[in-house]
């Protein structure tokens, strides 16, 4: 599902260049004659302020301000205002990477009724005591603040990644909670290694060793609520956790495709849903077939030799010139899963670690046995 949904993000932003509905970053302030101080109006309204009333404020009740007003910012911190030619970039972003997608999923009125009212826009970056750079911040999940926008590159979906879509749904994700609350056992899975305050100076961010402890990023480990918004933000937004967040988990045995994420917390909350809607898991887990199959099998090898090992592989299974049963089929992405009559063998170099790894599944223990033995014998005369 995230990755449908990121794509469906990527697709919607290339095909913005064509959109009729798409502001023009040569449109320009002007002002107006019309009363206001020495007979004209401070901040008349623009072209980018008839885009932003008729896109977000009238459908959705979602503000954007790009103009700096003192009293809607923080005073904690030295901010710059945001050029005028870069808010424009940013409405079109937040159309078609934020809005779109999110009303094509769920719907007008979820949007509404679950999203934050106002985002506000500040050109330049600001740093917290530490030093470290703010991407953005917010107050109880309705107001944004989103900073740097003068250096944002609409092209680079990485950037707005990391600075532009991962603090929308996060802050999107606290009003989906405090609008029903997450279960109470949640709060239990990691409630001793929460730092609240401390969260900063608890971890070594360089070596991310709030991985191993069950957290996405350093933030996830404040308290309960943001551990929960965090997951679901990365698990929108990011595409692999290991080259786009820097979250992968660091077992790879939860991670059957490679792309970072533990596999279970995705398929655990479709269960749920799927339960939810009064689906008889019992009942249809009893209509399956019995299988035997093996636990995940790691080869050891390198880190230079793991991806070549496994490509000769693929050769000889399709070229058939391997000792192995009669294939009915083979699919070769990401590695090599050979289709048995009565079972399968799947072989893959590991994305994280120097090893190559390989299941079985079977409908008896006999065959089991056999593709296992002949795949891992034909492997290791690979290496």
């Amino acid at each position: 599902m995230k990755k449908i949904i990121y794509m469906f993000l990527a697709a919607a932003f290339l095909m913005s260049c064509s959109n009729d509905d798409k502001i023009n970053t040569s449109e320009s302030a002007t002002t107006a004659d019309d009363g206001g101080v020495n007979g004209k109006v401070i901040n008349p309204q623009n072209p980018l302020d008839k885009y932003i009333e008729k896109h977000f404020s009238q459908p959705y009740s979602i503000n954007i301000l790009y103009r700096f007003l003192e009293r809607d910012i923080y005073r904690s911190y030295t901010m710059a205002p945001t050029r005028y030619e870069k808010a424009i970039e940013f409405v079109n972003v937040f159309n078609y990477l934020f809005v779109e997608p999110y009303i094509k999923i769920t719907s007008k009125q979820f949007l509404k009724e679950h999203s934050f009212n106002t985002v506000i826009l500040i050109g330049e970056p600001a740093f917290n005591s530490t030093g470290a750079k703010l991407v953005g911040f917010a107050a109880a999940g309705v107001k944004i603040h989103l900073l740097e926008i003068n250096n944002m590159d609409p092209n680079n979906i990485y950037w707005l990644n990391d600075n532009i879509l991962a603090t929308l749904y996060h802050e999107n994700a606290h009003t989906w909670h405090q609008a029903k609350l997450y279960p109470t056992d949640y709060e239990k899975i990691s409630a001793s290694d929460y730092k609240r305050d401390n969260w900063v100076t608890a971890w070594n961010l360089s070596s991310r060793n709030y991985l191993p402890a069950g957290f996405m990023t350093a933030y996830s480990s404040f308290n309960s609520d943001e551990d929960f918004v965090e997951m679901l933000a990365r698990y929108i937004v990011y595409h692999n956790a290991t080259l786009d967040c820097g979250c992968a988990t660091t077992d790879s045995s939860l991670d059957t495709d490679g792309d970072g994420f533990d596999d279970a917390l995705y398929a655990m909350m479709r269960v749920l849903e799927l339960v939810h809607k009064g689906f008889d898991l019992d009942g249809e887990l009893d209509k399956m077939p019995l299988v035997f199959s093996t636990d995940e099998i790691k080869v050891k090898t390198t880190d230079e030799d793991k991806f070549k090992i496994v490509s000769k592989l693929k050769e000889c299974v399709k070229n058939e010139s391997c000792d192995l049963p009669k294939i009915k089929n083979i699919i070769d992405i990401d590695g090599i899963r050979i289709q048995f009559e009565n079972g399968w063998a799947l072989v893959r170099a590991s994305n994280t670690t120097p090893v190559i790894v390989t299941r079985f599944e079977a409908k008896s223990k006999e065959f089991l046995e056999e593709i296992e033995q002949k795949v891992t014998n034909l492997l290791k005369s690979l290496i």
